[in-house]
């Protein structure tokens, strides 16, 4: 089940009310400081019948108080070495509550040989779909993200590659990296492209966004709803394309065990939708991927 903590409570209590152990509760969700836990934050209690994910990160994670870089590192299995390299921090012991942290270490240290993997020419065949789509693009976005500026060069490159799904996921992962100057510039020029227009519109307000300092807001990619809890059957608003959302807390596997749309367990994030302030669970799609840039 999904339990939002009250006021007073402590993870003891709540054990207790659940009938279950403070080790269970740490062991489904990313908690770094057991005694530090706030009022509003969503907690998996686990099912002893349902095997669930952690709960809490993935892509990106949160930084809480009393978080440390090395034990956000051990709860993620990422190296203290790697978290450092890849959100550009000089000094683990420095670390500011809000901070949204990347989780996708490139699979290479050269942004040219991710280039590579990326390019595509017409006779190779441009329909990629399914989890070749999904390993090589949609992961590969938050690799490029990882090589920070690094990437934009090689990123503009691929926007004049010949295949639709190539041009579309550079400009996906230029609104993941949110960066202005010439990346906004090449963008417009390619708003009256029909094969990528919306998501170069939709990549545009996120840098403009980052632009404003307002680098946790992320921008809805498709139509989506915002439920109340972390099951597709519970109420809903619509959350439109475009509209943009704070992400409270990153990867919440559905508690009752839901399917998602490929097979494994629903996902969900909680998030604020910007425009009414109505917080809620937003369901991912395919293989857990996020509809957000």
């Amino acid at each position: 089940m999904i339990y939002f903590i009250k006021k007073n409570d402590t993870l003891s209590k709540i054990a207790a009310r659940f009938k279950t152990t403070v080790k269970t509760i740490i062991n489904a969700n990313v908690i770094c400081n057991p005694g530090l836990i706030f009022i509003g934050q969503p907690l998996i209690i686990p099912d002893n019948n349902i095997q669930l994910p952690r709960a809490g990160a993935g892509p990106y994670y949160i930084v809480q108080p009393g978080d440390t870089l090395s034990c956000i590192s051990e709860q993620t299995g990422i190296s203290l070495q790697t978290l450092m390299d890849i959100n550009n921090i000089k000094d683990p012991n420095i670390l500011y509550v809000g901070k949204e942290l990347i989780l996708t270490p490139p699979t290479t240290n050269d942004p040219k040989e991710l280039k590579l993997t990326w390019e595509r020419s017409p006779d190779e065949n441009c329909n990629v779909y399914g989890f070749t789509e999904h390993g090589v693009y949609y992961n590969g976005s938050f690799e490029w993200a990882a090589f920070g500026g690094e990437a934009i060069d090689y990123l503009l490159e691929l926007l004049k590659n010949p295949c639709d799904i190539v041009r579309r996921y550079a400009v996906i992962s230029l609104g993941r990296l949110a960066l202005n100057g010439k990346v906004r510039k090449t963008l417009n020029t390619l708003v009256n492209d029909e094969s990528i227009s919306d998501m170069v519109r939709l990549a545009i307000r996120r840098i403009d966004l980052n632009a404003m300092g307002l680098d946790r807001i992320h921008v809805n990619i498709m139509d989506n709803n915002l439920l109340s809890e972390p099951n597709l059957s519970s109420a809903s608003v619509k959350l439109p394309k475009g509209s943009g959302v704070i992400i409270l807390k990153w990867f919440i596997p559905s508690p009752t065990g839901e399917e998602g749309p490929r097979g494994g367990i629903q996902i969900y994030d909680y998030v604020q939708f910007i425009s009414t302030g109505q917080i809620g669970f937003v369901p991912r799609v395919g293989y857990a991927e996020i509809p957000y840039i």
